[in-house]
């Protein structure tokens, strides 16, 4: 959950990241023009000075070429206006997206722990109806029973199913089924050494 909570916040990021690229473009072009406006005004003041026809073209031509380039500057301001838009709409859709999964993963892990809690409870109960039910067997047999499920993995005790042991599904011979189903000894698994009871 919180591996797809950080894809999602890292998608957003990479939204705002090119929202904020667009955004220094667009000023950096409008800083252009504005500049290039200004060279604009300065060489028509200056065009009222210049007396010579040669110098005078000169500069209106240099006049005209800066108005170009501020069309064309225009011309991309008004293209980034609608990236920059577009990129909007991706960075709120990226967000509503992350925020749906912030919550959601917030409801999940509130039910988690719920859960988690309530088998703590659980938990807690069994360990001292264990605790209660080991008092009353008889000690060799209890050591033994805690040696078979430290050494076979928490399983101790299976049934026999058919003919066959609960836990290694080997074929056990027809006495210890018999003395299983009997059940005054304690049998066990001639392979896995598991304590084994009739399930029947």
């Amino acid at each position: 959950m919180d591996t797809s909570l950080d894809e999602k916040g890292n998608a957003t990021l990479a939204a705002e990241d090119a929202l904020k690229k667009l955004q220094v473009r667009k000023n950096e072009k409008e800083t252009d023009i504005k500049a290039k406006e200004e060279a604009v005004n300065k060489h028509q003041a200056q065009l009222y000075t210049i007396k010579n026809n040669k110098e005078y073209t000169a500069l209106q031509n240099e006049i005209d070429s800066i108005k170009a380039d501020i069309s064309l500057l225009e011309e991309e301001v008004i293209n980034l206006f609608d990236e920059i838009e577009t990129a909007q709409a991706t960075r709120e859709k990226e967000k509503k997206i992350l925020d749906e999964e912030k919550q959601k993963v917030e409801t999940e892990k509130t039910g988690i722990k719920a859960e988690g809690e309530q088998l703590s409870k659980q938990l807690d109960g069994l360990n001292a109806e264990r605790t209660a039910l080991a008092g009353s067997v008889d000690t060799a047999v209890l050591k033994q029973y805690e040696k078979i499920r430290e050494n076979r993995g928490r399983l101790a005790i299976v049934p026999v199913k058919g003919d066959l042991c609960g836990a290694c599904n080997m074929l056990l011979r027809p006495q210890v089924i018999n003395e299983t189903r009997i059940g005054k000894n304690i049998v066990y698994c001639e392979n896995c050494a598991r304590m084994l009871y009739a399930a029947d």
